[in-house]
């Protein structure tokens, strides 16, 4: 298994944010089935092992929740904090 390099790394979180949904847990065979075919071309190499990183890098970062689908593995796209001035401001 290689290192993913940063821009690489990137692209490829910001394919599978793009994949998952805010509003319905997604098991890795969903994210995997929903990924966009044309955009998935641009990384040929990219594999199971890959992606279970990035899922795992994207939960540190507290951008996706891990949760429980029956008893599978599942994630969930958490909707951005705003700041209280942010909530209060309408722009």
């Amino acid at each position: 298994m290689r290192p993913l390099g940063i821009k690489l790394n990137k692209l490829l979180e910001d394919l599978v944010l793009m994949t998952l949904s805010f509003y319905e847990p997604m098991t890795l065979s969903n994210i995997i089935l929903d990924f966009d075919d044309e955009k998935l071309k641009a990384f040929p190499d990219f594999d199971k092992i890959q992606l279970q990183e990035i899922l795992h890098g994207l939960a540190a970062k507290k951008l996706i929740k891990p949760v429980k689908i029956d008893k599978e593995e599942g994630w969930i796209r958490i909707h951005p904090k705003r700041s209280w001035w942010k909530r209060l401001l309408p722009f």
